[in-house]
């Protein structure tokens, strides 16, 4: 994929211009394949303040789909949450920088291509797999008219987080933010 189909797929015209929740919605919703190299080049050159508080937001958005009763999913995505924002606030040097750009990466193709949730139509009595990212829009569907649907998330909370300690300075701000 060349720089111009990422800008095109990310809705800008150059890595500046990367600065709304569409843009990080629009790459960690992505269902096809990225050059890692092209996306590097991005991450690299988008402020990293931006950046976190980006992932804050989608993130924040995200977890409100997540049903009551998974909290394991929950806790999960928290922690993923954590742990992009921590690397993005505390980049020292290149590779700390290809490192978030792999865990981008890496959440993405589990959260919009890899990863499997069985959702049964109770309207339709039938079963579908479905990625995650798809399965969390269905009670928003639901609401607005659509099947009535029941998941399983449980296949997806295997997701294994790459050790990364945040300071303290960085659990500080996140809850300060959450507190806002």
């Amino acid at each position: 994929m060349s720089e111009e189909k990422l800008y095109q797929i990310l809705d800008i015209d150059r890595p500046e211009d990367f600065q709304y929740f569409d843009n990080i919605a629009a790459l960690l919703e992505h269902d096809g394949e990225l050059d890692f190299e092209i996306l590097a080049k991005l991450i690299k050159a988008i402020d990293k303040e931006v950046l976190s508080e980006l992932l804050d937001d989608y993130f924040e958005e995200l977890m409100k789909m997540v049903p009551s009763n998974e909290t394991d999913l929950f806790m999960l995505l928290d922690n993923i949450r954590n742990s992009l924002i921590g690397m993005a606030r505390n980049i020292q040097d290149d590779t700390m920088e290809t490192k978030l750009t792999e865990e981008i990466e890496r959440f993405r193709i589990w959260y919009s291509c890899e990863s499997s949730v069985e959702c049964q139509n109770r309207d339709e009595r039938s079963e579908e797999i479905m990625v995650l990212r798809d399965a969390l829009i269905l009670p928003v569907a639901e609401k607005l008219g659509g099947s009535r649907y029941e998941c399983d998330f449980s296949s997806v909370t295997n997701y294994v987080l790459d050790e990364y300690m945040m300071s303290f300075g960085d659990m500080i701000a996140l809850a300060e933010n959450e507190d806002e």
